[in-house]
């Protein structure tokens, strides 16, 4: 039947609906939906596709990029101002105070270690005798020199420390660990004003130098971090994620999920818990940082190299830790293939083991051999939280039952039964449906808690949608504030003007009042070397190296929301309240910046 303005036009096939019923009175009877035109027509049942409809938040958009300490650093080695703004090793390396100076001779904070065998003090974690050097502490206040390795000094019962202010030949150390490394001159090789550890312990500076050569960064903890946003999936086929089917049985998939043997790749594979399917740019960051660990076991470490990869494909089958920030324990995973979209896939398990609850969170994997070979507590910094977010443990195996309960309620049946959508229409409490459903929490404790998962709702491609969220794409806030709200008028579901003013009162206003105290508050730096100042020197240069004093807070990045505020304020219904707070900020912005004396005036202005 053809439907236009709520009527049937007359057809043949329903000649035999005329002679039963009287279908003109029923046409025109304005109470009867079309549903139940449907219904009376056709002569069965049919139902709404979606009698309700759920909203639920859409989680951050989809991330992959490489982790960086702010500012980027490439080895835990202090190199204090001597390195400029940019923290240069080559400049630290370069560096003279005075015209009698030693040419690369820097002073920094670092800790006192001395060798157990040769009783020789270093900064360095291990003598050239190749024994592992200890803390030399001493108390700050007396200055006793007899401590024997105690928390507390025994004379005056104060914290004992290992750190002081040292000398070092810099240049000496950057040439020889080049030289050694068989390494040339890396331009934008870059290490870190000061170390927050405890007894300020500096990594091997070797490491530093391979990184670089990568453009790789480290992170706090001395391991290469990889972020990406969690995305769950049970299933893959091999060509989803670009892994042939011989590789695949290498990997421990034999059989898809009806027992066939595994023969062509688009064959659907249940995923194993600890098997993650990462972005095909963090298949390629890793393929950087197994040549940097390559480098680093044959050139430091003088061992065959381990990975020898030559192409992203090489590090399918590779192990993995994941971690989540505010957490201390790493867990165990495998790389079985990339994608193009920027996610990483992962069983629900692994992601709860995580302590996620796969609603879009960003993780970080880090290369397990990295982990290993590179991760120390004494690189750790010396302060509440300094432990957190790093893997102090591995969790090797995923035992089912002690994730969170959020990954037991997922349903593995290959279709639902009839009293679930019976239930639907009546509202009724899912708890009550628990024995209808396969879930993965009734097989806990069994067998097929890891294994045998189906799925009622297949796709062609697990990265058929959007590459990267538009948000990333669009430049400007202005750009992206206009296309949420332009999206918003398109969506029945969503008042745009509250969706205006969330926005403002939540991000643009909090944003704009935060910049206006910090720029009230703001001292200066030296451009140059990065010393800061609360007050600006009366010479108006640094006093340490003579650069330019700058404000450390700008005009532009209070008054960046201002403008782009009061246009959203002015198109949209927002609350009279929110755009007198815009209003009054703005006054305030202008009496901060702009001078009634100095203002440039036009002979207009007098007429």
């Amino acid at each position: 039947c053809a439907i236009k303005n709520q009527r049937f036009f007359h057809t043949p096939i329903h000649s035999e609906c005329a002679a039963k019923n009287d279908i003109n009175n029923f046409w025109d009877n304005s109470d009867i939906d079309v549903m139940q035109m449907v219904n009376k027509l056709s002569g069965i049942v049919i139902k709404k596709r979606a009698p309700v409809r759920i909203g639920t938040r859409m989680g951050r958009p989809g991330k992959s990029y490489k982790r960086k300490m702010n500012p980027s650093t490439h080895v835990l080695f202090p190199i204090a101002n001597t390195g400029g703004i940019e923290r240069k090793i080559k400049n630290a390396a370069d560096f003279k105070t005075t015209v009698n100076s030693k040419l690369g001779k820097i002073s920094v904070d670092i800790g006192i270690r001395t060798c157990p065998s040769c009783n020789i003090d270093t900064h360095e974690l291990r003598c050239d005798c190749g024994e592992f050097t200890l803390p030399k502490l001493f108390c700050p206040k007396c200055d006793a020199k007899k401590i024997d390795n105690k928390e507390l000094c025994p004379k005056c019962n104060t914290k004992t420390i290992s750190v002081r202010r040292q000398d070092i030949d810099f240049r000496k150390i950057y040439h020889d660990a080049m030289e050694q490394m068989s390494e040339r001159d890396l331009p934008n090789f870059k290490g870190i004003k000061k170390l927050s550890s405890k007894h300020r312990t500096p990594e091997p500076f070797e490491k530093g130098i391979f990184r670089a050569k990568y453009d790789l960064y480290t992170f706090k903890d001395g391991t290469i971090r990889y972020d990406m946003s969690d995305v769950p999936l049970t299933h893959i086929r091999p060509n989803e994620i670009g892994v042939s089917v011989e590789k695949m049985k290498e990997l421990g998939y034999l059989e898809d999920i009806y027992g066939t043997p595994l023969t062509d790749r688009n064959q659907v594979l249940c995923l194993k818990v600890q098997d993650i399917v990462i972005s095909k740019d963090a298949a390629e960051y890793l393929l950087k940082i197994s040549k940097f660990i390559d480098d680093l076991l044959v050139k430091y470490y003088k061992m065959d190299s381990y990975y020898n990869a030559k192409t992203i494909g090489d590090m399918v089958g590779v192990l993995i830790m994941g971690l989540a920030p505010h957490t201390s324990a790493g867990i165990l995973g495998r790389v079985i293939g990339y994608i193009k979209s920027s996610v990483c896939y992962a069983h629900p398990f692994f992601h709860a083991a995580k302590r996620r609850n796969c609603d879009g969170d960003e993780d970080s994997i880090i290369l397990l051999l990295d982990g290993l070979l590179n991760f120390s507590f004494d690189y750790l910094p010396d302060k509440r939280g300094g432990k957190m977010d790093a893997p102090l443990v591995l969790t090797s195996h995923i035992e089912p039952s002690e994730v969170d309960g959020e990954a037991h309620n997922v349903d593995v049946c290959e279709q639902y039964p009839l009293e679930f959508y019976e239930a639907t229409e009546k509202f009724t409490n899912p708890k009550d449906l628990e024995d209808k459903i396969d879930l993965i929490g009734n097989r806990l404790g069994t067998p097929l808690q890891y294994t045998k998962f189906m799925f009622t709702h297949d796709t062609t491609d697990i990265a058929s949608g959007p590459i990267d969220s538009i948000y990333k794409t669009i430049d400007g806030m202005e750009n992206k504030m206009n296309a949420q709200l332009s999206l918003g008028k398109k969506i029945r579901a969503v008042d745009e003007s509250d969706v205006a003013e969330r926005v403002l009162t939540s991000h643009f206003l909090p944003d704009m009042i935060g910049n206006l105290r910090a720029f009230s508050r703001q001292g200066t730096r030296c451009i140059k070397c990065g010393k800061k100042y609360r007050r600006p020197p009366l010479k108006g240069n640094c006093i340490r190296c003579g650069g330019n004093v700058i404000l450390t807070v700008h005009e532009g990045s209070v008054k960046k929301y201002l403008k782009v505020s009061t246009k959203v304020a002015n198109e949209y219904e927002v609350s009279e309240y929110t755009r007198q707070r815009i209003e009054l900020l703005g006054y305030e912005i202008k009496a901060l910046f702009e001078s009634d004396k100095s203002k440039q005036m036009g002979l207009g202005d007098f007429m």
